[in-house]
């Protein structure tokens, strides 16, 4: 238990220094990303906080290590924490969701410039086939 003990302050420690780098790029206008998926992070940031300390609390505050002390405290509690991990799942398959769109923007958008840049081509060029060997055939 001291391990845990010592591990979930340290966890939650670095949440808070991720978030705050994550705060900082984006106010510098160094983001490479939307709004609503910096609003995902922060949101999955603060789940993540308020989970780490739940557990922190529940195991070494309120002592809620097993159910014979009291049991209604003890499923309340733990099935706030089970749905406060439901709620950081859905948010982070929110912005998984978010990315996997941006990617395919992004091809879609390569696509797009490549067809532009392959008809200015074929337009400067007369339309027409080009290359060695296609001068004067007929």
């Amino acid at each position: 238990m001291f391990t845990l003990a010592v591990a979930l302050p340290i966890l939650g420690l670095m949440v808070v220094v991720l978030l705050l780098v994550e705060v900082r790029h984006y106010r510098a206008g160094r983001h490479l990303i939307s709004r609503r998926r910096f609003a995902l992070r922060l949101v999955a940031g603060l789940l993540m906080l308020a989970l780490l300390a739940a557990v922190f609390v529940g195991l070494f505050v309120l002592r809620l290590r097993d159910a014979r002390g009291n049991p209604p405290l003890f499923l309340s509690f733990w099935s706030g924490c089970l749905v406060a991990a439901i709620a950081l799942v859905w948010v982070m398959v929110a912005d998984m969701r978010e990315v996997a769109d941006r990617s395919t923007q992004r091809q879609h958008q390569v696509w797009r410039d490549m067809a532009r840049f392959i008809a200015s081509h074929m337009t400067r060029d007369g339309g027409g086939r080009s290359g060695p060997g296609t001068e004067g055939e007929e």
